[in-house]
């Protein structure tokens, strides 16, 4: 859990979840340990926005910023940190994905870690991945395989996005992050070795979303494929 002094804030970015949004607050919400959530929406016409606006009636700790189109996952979290520095005292960020694949339960696990990254990983002793076909987890190892290779990361799971981030990680992320896409978390995990941040891995069960469509598009591989050589270690 949480130090007693810490303030947590959670940034999620969405982009029509109109039937993930509700067991995803509620599950964080009851959690106790979850000081505010904000969420970076990319003006979904699913209904998202609806049941955001009855939640935050619920919810006094809801923020919901709402942005003008599809402009990228890594804009959206980079947005997000800032915002949040902006109107929060906190002292850390959990960053997770609003499809229901990273289980709130698992924060408390996180929380308990002291490092500047905490990833949420797959790929360690008591970490899995439930409901991927063959073909999407050598995908995504080929994937990890090839930044921890090129980069020099030595991260086993560097590709998650369940992640848990001190204040001084968000204000340099916020600051010199520059990635669109999805390749957001390898940068992030390269700009926490560049400035000497402490980095651990925490086992998580990973669930493929169960409602609505992937993001992960063809030209976000590339895009990433892109970052990563653009970003060899030489």
């Amino acid at each position: 859990m949480k130090m007693s002094w810490e303030r947590i804030c959670a940034v999620i970015p969405t982009y029509n979840e109109a039937d993930n949004v509700e067991p995803l607050i509620q599950g964080l919400e009851s959690l106790g340990c979850v000081d505010w959530i904000l969420i970076v929406d990319d003006s979904s016409n699913d209904g998202t926005l609806e049941k955001l606006a009855q939640l935050r009636s619920e919810y006094e700790n809801l923020t919901v910023h709402v942005r003008p189109g599809k402009l990228g996952f890594g804009t959206a979290l980079k947005e997000g940190f800032t915002l949040a520095l902006e109107k929060f005292n906190l002292t850390r960020l959990i960053q997770m994905d609003a499809d229901l694949s990273h289980d709130p339960s698992f924060i408390p696990d996180m929380l308990s870690k002291q490092a500047d990254l905490i990833i949420g990983s797959r790929y360690i002793e008591g970490g899995k991945i439930i409901g991927w076909n063959k073909r999407r987890k050598i995908t995504s190892k080929t994937a990890n395989l090839l930044v921890n290779t090129l980069l020099g990361l030595k991260i086993h799971d560097v590709t998650s996005g369940f992640r848990v981030y001190s204040r001084r990680a968000v204000e340099t992320i916020a600051t010199q992050a520059t990635s669109v896409g999805y390749e957001f978390e390898i940068e992030a995990a390269l700009l926490a070795r560049k400035h000497q941040m402490s980095i651990e891995e925490v086992p998580i069960t990973f669930v493929d979303r169960r409602k609505g469509e992937t993001k992960l598009k063809t030209r976000e591989i590339f895009r990433f494929l892109g970052f990563v050589l653009r970003n060899i270690q030489i």
